[in-house]
């Protein structure tokens, strides 16, 4: 099995819709109270997490539109709901919050086989969530998505333990045997 660097946030992103699909699939386990319950992490509780993250990767995707106005993964009317706010969850419900974030991974794997990877030191400008205008290099901007992801799914991991749930969710020696679409 061969590695081309050229594949790496297509292969970030198979990874990433992958492990968000058996987090969903570990949580549906939980009770709608067990998933809400303030668990003292910076957004209360694991649903508070998952909003945090859908929330987080819907504006990215819109930020990365300055690099590809025209781009029809990112032009989707779907990625603009009115209700996208910080103050708010996106969703109250967990199959809402699990279909969108089935939604936004398809639209983060489109996107990354779309985007040209010599594109990647390309520098863009965006609003950071306080309306701080930014610059950031593609590639440093595709990284962070990822990074913050890992980084819920693993406070997520941790409340799960505590919890005495068993969490092992995306295996990487298991990813690294093929794909699991």
């Amino acid at each position: 099995m061969g590695y081309d660097i050229r594949n790496a946030f297509q292969n970030l992103a198979r990874y990433n819709a992958r492990a968000n699909r058996e987090l969903y699939t570990i949580l549906a386990q939980l009770t709608d109270k067990a998933r809400k319950r303030d668990v003292g992490s910076w957004f209360g509780s694991i649903h508070g997490v998952l909003n945090h993250v859908i929330i987080t990767d819907m504006n990215w995707l819109k930020r990365y539109r300055a690099l590809s106005p025209e781009s029809p993964v990112l032009t989707d009317p779907q990625l603009d709901p009115p209700n996208l706010s910080w103050s708010h969850d996106l969703h109250e419900d967990f199959d809402s919050l699990r279909q969108t974030r089935g939604f936004v991974d398809a639209k983060i794997r489109a996107w990354f086989a779309e985007f040209p990877i010599s594109r990647c030191a390309e520098v863009f400008q965006y609003h950071d969530s306080r309306g701080t205008l930014r610059r950031a290099a593609a590639g440093a901007a595709f990284e962070f998505l990822f990074l913050h992801q890992t980084h819920h799914r693993g406070q997520i991991s941790q409340i799960l333990d505590t919890l005495g749930l068993p969490n092992n969710f995306a295996d990487n020696a298991a990813y690294l045997e093929g794909p699991a679409e």
